[in-house]
């Protein structure tokens, strides 16, 4: 009913919300084609790991709040923290693995960030608690299109795309992804090269 301004509004907010999505999706599947081309640009920049670190933590901390979760964040080995690397696909990689963590992770639990640096590599292992049952077959969750449970989640965002497109830049990189079962939590492990 157009009359019916309430409604007008209602109608309008869930198409900007299905469009913004429908965006998402496209974008998604046009940086898996840049990807698969080896048409992605990387540009190196220094810059501190610690700072980029925080910048994530501000960047997620209502999402964080809005489900009553914790970030926490730990260090280890980090004499230098000036690293020599792509810092949007970075932000891109670990804006991902976070919102992954947060969207998938029950109320009230605790998401960790373990960041760790030897000579060349950074690396980084965030865990979170699953909600429901953790995948048989972790490895699945790096396949196109794939959504653990769909069931479960079919009210929440993505194509299943996300964890496809991270690992794909961080082998681009030069790094690795690999995510482990450790009883109700999953841990995804990113190693990559940095002077």
């Amino acid at each position: 009913d157009a009359g019916d301004k309430a409604k007008v509004i209602e109608y309008a907010d869930k198409i900007d919300t299905s469009s913004q999505h429908l965006l998402g999706i496209i974008n998604d599947v046009l940086d898996m084609s840049k990807i698969e081309a080896g048409k992605t640009i990387f540009k190196y920049t220094d810059f501190s790991i610690l700072d980029f670190m925080e910048e994530l933590n501000t960047i997620f901390h209502s999402q964080i709040d809005e489900k009553n979760q914790t970030l926490t964040f730990m260090k280890e080995n980090i004499r230098h923290e000036w690293v020599n690397s792509d810092q949007v696909h970075l932000m891109q990689i670990f804006s991902n693995l976070l919102s992954n963590a947060i969207k998938y992770s029950p109320d009230n639990t605790c998401t960790a960030i373990h960041l760790e640096r030897d000579s060349d590599c950074v690396n980084v292992m965030i865990t979170n608690t699953m909600s429901g049952q953790v995948p048989a077959n972790l490895e699945r969750l790096f396949d196109r299109f794939y959504r653990a449970d769909s069931s479960r989640f079919y009210n929440t965002e993505g194509a299943g795309l996300g964890l496809s497109i991270t690992r794909s830049i961080i082998h681009a990189h030069g790094g690795e992804l690999s995510a482990e079962q450790q009883g109700r939590e999953i841990v995804f492990s990113v190693r990559l090269l940095m002077d």
